[in-house]
């Protein structure tokens, strides 16, 4: 063979050696060009998705705090209406003991074991207890007496 040949022959040699070589090369830059594209792709369809889970989140946090500011809201309101109805309860119970506190105080009505009671139920000391209910057993057989001595326990009372 004559040197020419060789050489023709090393050189297509060589010219497909280098275009397979480089060829190689091209394909491996080309994934890897496509592996970063994708990459970058899924990064930022992430920080979307992390930003709509925020915006999401931070509704949801709006529609709670509202729920829970209403809930409070109603909540005061129906506390409010009970303390009214109990305060009005509390009122017609007081103005029925005073009611029947005075009733017991009339002569026309007296029992001596009620007004007793009514003095033992008071704070009063225990000297003047004695004394009051003292005076109303000495009085309650006399009308004229009878009404001066439950006046006097009235007023002992603060009615």
């Amino acid at each position: 063979m004559n040197k020419t040949t060789l050489i023709a022959l090393l050189v297509v040699v060589l010219a497909g050696g280098g275009y397979w070589y480089y060829a190689d090369q091209q394909q491996k830059a080309e994934e890897a060009a496509m592996a970063q594209k994708a990459a970058d792709e899924a990064a930022a369809a992430a920080k979307k998705a992390e930003e709509e889970a925020a915006a999401k989140a931070a509704a949801d946090a709006k529609a709670a705090e509202e729920a829970a500011a209403k809930a409070a809201e109603e909540a005061a309101a129906k506390a409010a209406e009970e303390a009214k109805a109990a305060a009005d309860a509390a009122a017609n119970a007081a103005a029925g003991a005073a009611a029947s506190a005075a009733s017991i105080f009339d002569p026309a009505n007296f029992d001596a074991v009620k007004v007793a009671a009514a003095i033992d139920a008071s704070s009063l000391d225990d000297a003047t207890k004695t004394a009051l209910k003292a005076a109303v057993d000495a009085a309650k057989n006399s009308p004229e007496e009878l009404a001066a001595v439950l006046d006097r326990v009235k007023t002992a009372l603060g009615l």
